[in-house]
């Protein structure tokens, strides 16, 4: 069964989901005992939650997994029931006669670092098309109307276990409104052309197949013609 954590683990771990490492001196929480801050960090490195090295404290592969699903439900065995949607926000422009795709450097675990379209999971009782639009408002400051073109059910495996069973809706725009914020906490925003846009959802491992076929079809200008679909795809690795 996953573990409860106290207010001080879970701002640890918090601080930690937006950040690819951090010394003592940046996870120490004001107003807490330096003794009962050590005790609730050096018990979430005990459990292996927390890597610990030289340079700091980063989330371990169980700590990722953790944050990819912080609040998971439970069957009668007592396992983690990972699974969950999360819609994904294809976003198009034309500038300089040149097809580009909005793309974000994600600033959050367990995808730190990763470049590729952004999105987020759906909110109970809320559309697709809903989710996508408050997912790019709120990450991006753009505004856009999308299309639901398929779905993708993925099932990743690290090492050997389940690390999560997601549904990844795709959303499509080609027409948003609005500044760019170019960075927020969720991640660094651009604009990038729509061939560096295939090839930055091409890994083999921890990626969403269907993207690419989405991207595909953007650039071959088949996007709004292309039949609705519905993959599974099952990936086995190691996380970066």
């Amino acid at each position: 069964m996953a573990h409860v954590f106290s207010p001080i683990q879970n701002n640890i771990v918090s601080r930690l989901k937006n950040a690819k490492m951090l010394r003592y001196s940046e996870l120490q929480q004001k107003g807490v005992p330096n003794d009962l801050f050590n005790y609730h960090l050096q018990f979430l490195v005990k459990k292996g939650y927390l890597n610990r090295t030289d340079d700091g404290y980063s989330l371990s592969e169980l700590g990722v997994k953790h944050v990819a699903d912080f609040n998971p439900a439970t069957d009668d065995s007592g396992t983690a029931n990972l699974f969950k949607v999360n819609v994904l926000t294809v976003v198009s422009r034309i500038h300089n006669k040149k097809i580009q795709i909005l793309n974000q450097i994600r600033k959050s675990n367990p995808s730190y670092g990763k470049v590729g379209v952004m999105g987020g999971v759906v909110r109970k009782g809320e559309s697709i098309e809903d989710a996508a639009t408050r997912k790019l408002k709120i990450e991006t400051g753009l505004e856009a109307t999308f299309k639901l073109v398929g779905t993708q059910r993925r099932i990743m495996y690290v090492k050997g276990d389940l690390f999560s069973d997601v549904i990844f809706p795709i959303a499509y725009s080609d027409e948003c409104f609005g500044n760019l914020l170019e960075d927020t906490e969720y991640g660094h925003n651009m604009w990038v052309d729509i061939d560096e846009a295939i090839k930055n959802e091409s890994a083999e491992f921890d990626s969403i197949v269907s993207l690419r076929k989405v991207l595909k079809a953007v650039k071959d200008g088949s996007i709004l013609k292309m039949p609705f679909f519905y993959d599974e795809d099952t990936q086995s690795g190691e996380l970066m």
